[in-house]
């Protein structure tokens, strides 16, 4: 955790500007407010039928956010050159588009149309939701990285071998144990988890004779492959592929964004990701890698849904 700490406070010295942080801040108050005041992403983008215009407006949704924070960026810190730069316009916006691919389920969607079965459909359809990311944003950002940014980038968005610690992040995990467990009690957290229990596995337990060990284990695992490519996006791709423009100032858009993918979660939790997402963008910068922020992104998740099963035990 020491270490973890001089990663904050090294990183803070050189770079932490009190009206940039506070109107970010105050930016990310007033998103929380009109989201889960309006419900906006649950009962109006997510409901939107057509899957090009939910595209669109997840596009908006994840896009404005982050280029407010550029603009705050420039704003505070007089670093104006990166802003005129047409490779930071098209890479990041080539990153806002596929993640606004990916939430609008259009693919998803499409894969799913010949899946008839009453009894396995709900539960194909969450795991290839968790599988989706493959295809929508692990692929394209594949693409992306192979021809346009390999000969400046010497790891696949922090993807790397040497420079590994994991230690830091074990206690991070430990620390995170009985906060889990407290708001394992919390009825806005037991209304999203477990997330096993909105799968539609129970009927293919019943009507197909599948073992419930069985399927929890596929959907488990579908799950945490979710969280792997969150990082990939988030620590890997908005950190590395525009550190070169953006220089070490790229950490506080991408935690506002990140904390937008999780308005239809807990009030508590999307506040959280703020904060975490931002400590982990700066620790991927540091160490340039993320294999700290998958074992914790990745930790967290699981014990969120084992203390919330412990709760209907």
């Amino acid at each position: 955790m020491k270490t973890i700490y001089g990663y904050l406070t090294e990183y803070l010295k050189e770079h932490f500007q009190f009206k940039l942080y506070f109107f970010t801040t105050l930016l990310v108050a007033i998103l929380l407010w009109i989201n889960f005041s309006l419900d906006l992403e649950d009962n109006h983008i997510d409901t939107i039928p057509n899957g090009y215009l939910r595209w669109f407006f997840f596009i908006l949704l994840q896009g404005i956010p982050y280029y407010l924070v550029c603009m705050l960026v420039v704003l505070f810190t007089k670093k104006q050159s990166w802003i005129k730069r047409k490779e930071f316009w098209l890479i990041s916006l080539f990153g806002i588009v596929i993640l606004g691919l990916d939430r609008s389920n259009i693919l998803l969607e499409f894969l799913i149309e010949d899946i008839t079965n009453i009894y396995n459909y709900a539960f194909y359809r969450r795991i290839l939701g968790n599988l989706i990311g493959f295809l929508t944003i692990l692929f394209p950002m594949w693409l992306l990285y192979y021809f346009v940014l390999k000969k400046d980038l010497n790891h696949f968005y922090g993807i790397r071998i040497t420079g590994v610690r994991l230690k830091p992040y074990w206690v991070m995990l430990l620390i995170m144990v009985p906060l889990i467990f407290m708001a394992s009690f919390q009825e806005d957290f037991l209304n999203v988890y477990p997330t096993y229990q909105g799968t539609g596995a129970q009927l293919m337990i019943d009507n197909m004779g599948l073992s419930n060990g069985y399927l929890l284990a596929v959907y488990e695992t579908s799950y945490a492959s979710v969280f792997f490519i969150v990082e990939i996006m988030f620590r890997g791709f908005f950190i590395f592929a525009l550190v070169k423009y953006m220089g070490k100032e790229v950490v506080l858009p991408m935690a506002v964004t990140y904390c937008v993918l999780h308005f239809g979660k807990p009030l508590g939790e999307a506040i959280s990701s703020y904060f975490g997402g931002y400590l982990l963008g700066l620790i991927a910068l540091k160490t340039e890698n993320i294999y700290g922020g998958i074992m914790v992104h990745v930790g967290i998740a699981l014990l969120m849904e084992f203390f919330a099963y412990l709760q209907y035990m």
